[in-house]
Parts: C-alpha cells; sequence; structure tokens
C-alpha cells in the first residue's frame, strides 16, 4: 500500500483589490476596522499612503497602486490589519479594502508565479469559484519594496 501525501487544507483571508483579488494566510491576518482618519506626514516611502493608531501600533497604511500594482476601486470600507515579518521582528500594515472579504479554507497550489516566475511574493494560488487567486507573501512583497529603493529622491508624500 501506497500513502498519497495530501496537501493540508488553510483558511485564508480573499480580499478584493481594484481589478483582482487576492488572498493571505488567514493566520497574519489580525483584525478588519473601520476606516478612521489616515494620519499624513511627509515622508518618502512610495507604498505608505500614512498611518492610523490600532491598540497602541502605529500601523503604515499601504498604498495599493504601489505595493500592488491596483488602483483602488473606490472609498475603503475598512483596513485589513495583517502580520508581516522582518527577520525575528513583526509588524503590521494596513491594506485598504473597498468590498466584501470571504474567509476560504482550500489547498495551497502551485502557481506560475510561485515557481519561479517574477512574483516571488506569490506563495501559491487558491481556488475560489472556479478563479485562481494570489496568496500573497506580505513580508516578501514588503521587503522588496524595500530592496527596490522605493524611496522617490527629493520628493515628498
Amino acid at each position: 500500500m501506497s500513502a498519497v501525501a495530501e496537501a493540508p487544507i488553510q483558511s485564508f483571508v480573499v480580499l478584493p483589490l481594484g481589478s483582482r483579488r487576492i488572498a493571505l494566510p488567514a493566520e497574519s491576518v489580525i483584525e478588519l476596522v473601520s476606516p478612521t482618519k489616515v494620519q499624513s506626514f511627509p515622508h518618502r516611502t512610495r507604498w505608505i499612503s500614512g498611518v492610523l493608531v490600532r491598540r497602541n501600533h502605529v500601523v503604515p497604511v499601504c498604498d495599493p497602486k504601489q505595493l500592488f500594482g491596483e488602483e483602488r476601486a473606490g472609498t475603503s470600507r475598512f483596513y485589513l490589519i495583517a502580520e508581516w515579518k522582518e527577520g525575528n521582528a513583526r509588524d503590521w500594515c494596513a491594506i485598504p479594502v473597498c468590498g466584501e472579504c470571504e474567509l476560504e479554507s482550500a489547498e495551497l497550489l502551485c502557481s506560475k508565479s510561485s515557481a519561479g516566475g517574477d512574483a516571488k511574493h506569490v506563495s501559491g494560488v487558491i481556488p475560489v469559484d472556479g478563479e485562481d487567486i494570489e496568496v500573497i507573501d506580505l513580508s516578501k512583497l514588503i521587503r522588496a519594496q524595500k530592496q527596490n529603493g522605493n524611496a522617490v529622491p527629493g520628493r515628498t508624500q
């Protein structure tokens, strides 16, 4: 007899992002919060549009255009606060969400992007309603933004 190893079923939060949907591992999602005033200040980090304060944390708010390459599809209904890791340190970021999030249980499958493609921040895909949704590794995505010189010389936002 041979046992076929099955990939474990995992939980993911699927969220709309511009013209597409992405997924984050559920264990990386801290909470969903109603929109609050985002504080802006001069800085040179393109992927941050401002900050909000949540649970005594200053949480950077991601600019979906800069971080994910997607325009916002309207006014944010809420922010999804997710955790990412840099070495041994853990940090949070807030992603503006303009639609409904879904909790999905699925098997993480390989994708062309995750199998050595340009998008090294894509862990794989999950099938949802006949669509393959990319699962994003937020730590790798933010690390790549930092390494790619996300600061624009002489420009503040």
